[in-house]
């Protein structure tokens, strides 16, 4: 054998002899592994649910392993091992063996031996070291023949520890005021809200699905926990859903998943207080998803404005709307008042109250001392005219409906107000079905000189006022009231409505 000869079959064992160090490393010190392909179909549950179908552990969550189909004739099989790998790779904790051979022994101080007559029936609980930190681990098992092993599988969990990680549903709420979220009107803006519930160390993700098409993914943190998805034309049902997991590099992951079906229905109409075909109307925002003023809905538009923060949407009794506080202020472009045109004017409003404090503030003056503003202090709603030399209140007071079955709704009001020269006068009414709305209540007036345009900010109390302490203070709240409708008239409803409706009814006497 010459010298070229010598030296290439020494290469080929060096090569061979490092192949065979890093194989026989690689499965543990132990006999050959299969491909986990092979078949043996081995899981695990976490309180009585399949990893597969959901990754994460807690602290006190039981861990059984199983087998997925029997091995009771395998005369091969004689144990199995389980064991728990952190991100690096490295084992922790204990190597718990489930043993057929009552003489088998553990032959590491890291083994733990359970002895069991079957492989089949309901194996001692797999326990996870306490002192974990919270992390990505993979539980390998290893089913074994002898000290062989016959296969190797791996799974990855995620450790939550004592943290809470749960998901209950998936909460729908529409625009506008509905008889049921089951009926969805074709065309329309839903609100889909994942309930979550979850320790503040943790930042969820989610990734919502219509069918197989993703539709949205993000941190809950950014909102992504809400999805603002518009029904189609035609009518049936459409399933969502959204999977959810505790961090975003989920990979390996079986993330908590829920499914809701939606029926979406030609029947449905939406329910607003007006709409966008009536003359005197100034400004109309129902808060679909958006802050565009619906009056010119197929064009730009007015767009309300935030002034501290992006919009932040809320839902409450299978309605959503955008929520106003201290730190959630919108507010409207301004609007002129005319010269010789009629200077009464009428707001239409839809809310939900949700602590008290300062509701809506019309501005008549750049300095912003010449003001109306209503203000929430419990049952009572309180519109106050402001002005540098005077303030001047009126009260309107819902009944105490505690200990009753009557719920708090959205409440839909409407404040009528006048500017006359040297002078500005307002009242408000608010109507709903539990309420006596033959309350006739006098304007308050004040003596002042209004300029020549107005502005309404909602969620809004300006800081230079002739309002009280406390009042102020009270308008602090990070959240007040959640919006669901507002518009702006020329004249009160009741002149439009007539307006509207008497060419209807001179018609249908006729045809009679």
């Amino acid at each position: 054998m010459d010298m070229c000869s010598r030296k290439f079959y020494t290469f080929l064992f060096l090569i061979l002899l490092v192949f065979t160090a890093v194989f026989f490393n690689s499965c543990d010190e132990m006999g050959t592994i299969l491909p986990s392909s092979g078949k043996y179909k081995i899981n695990i549950q976490i309180n009585d649910i399949p990893l597969d179908e959901c990754s994460f552990v807690m602290l006190n969550d039981n861990l059984r392993p199983f087998f997925e189909e029997s091995v009771s004739n395998d005369q091969d099989v004689t144990s199995l091992m389980v064991f728990l790998r952190n991100s690096r790779g490295e084992s922790i904790g204990s190597r718990l063996i489930y043993s057929l051979d009552q003489n088998e022994s553990a032959q590491a101080d890291n083994e733990e031996i359970v002895f069991v007559d079957s492989l089949d029936d309901d194996l001692p609980l797999f326990t996870i070291p306490v002192e974990l930190p919270m992390d990505i681990y993979t539980i390998v098992f290893q089913v074994m023949s002898g000290r062989d092993v016959l296969q190797r599988i791996e799974k990855s969990i995620y450790f939550l520890g004592e943290n809470d990680f749960s998901y209950e549903g998936i909460n729908v709420y529409l625009p506008g005021i509905a008889d049921s979220v089951q009926l969805i009107p074709r065309e329309t803006i839903v609100m889909l809200e994942a309930n979550v519930d979850f320790s503040s160390d943790l930042d969820p993700y989610i990734i919502w699905y219509e069918g197989r098409r993703k539709l949205n993914e993000g941190r809950i943190s950014e909102g992504a926990g809400q999805l603002f998805w518009k029904s189609p034309e035609q009518s049936g049902f459409f399933s969502l859903r959204a999977e959810i997991f505790p961090v975003w590099n989920f990979d390996r992951l079986a993330g908590y998943k829920k499914e809701i079906s939606l029926l979406v229905s030609t029947k449905m109409i939406d329910m607003h207080l007006v709409s966008e075909n009536i003359p005197q109307l100034v400004n109309w925002y129902t808060f679909e998803a958006n802050l565009n003023d619906s009056k010119a809905a197929d064009s730009s538009g007015t767009v309300l404005n935030n002034a501290e923060s992006d919009p932040q949407w809320m839902g409450v009794n299978g309605t959503y709307g955008i929520v106003t506080g201290f730190n959630n202020i919108i507010y409207l472009t301004n609007v002129l008042i005319p010269e010789n045109g009629n200077k009464t004017w009428q707001i239409l409003l839809r809310f939900f109250p949700i602590n008290d404090g300062g509701i809506f503030s019309i501005i008549f003056d750049s300095s912003g001392e010449t003001g109306m503003h209503l203000f929430r202090e419990g049952l009572n709603y309180i519109l106050t005219l402001t002005s540098p030399l005077n303030t001047i209140s009126q009260i309107f007071s819902l009944p105490d409906t505690t200990g009753t079955d009557i719920e708090l709704p959205f409440l839909t009001a409407g404040i009528n107000f006048s500017i006359l020269p040297g002078s500005l006068s307002a009242h408000i009414n608010i109507m709903n079905e539990f309420l006596d709305n033959d309350l006739e209540m006098s304007p308050v007036i004040l003596e002042v000189d209004i300029e020549d345009e107005f502005q309404v900010f909602l969620g809004f109390l300006p800081e230079n006022n002739n309002t009280n302490n406390e009042s102020t203070n009270r308008t602090m709240a990070e959240t007040i009231a959640l919006w669901d409708e507002f518009a702006i008239y020329f004249v009160p409803p009741m002149e439009i409505i007539i307006q509207e409706v008497a060419p209807l009814v001179t018609d249908d006497s006729t045809q009679n």
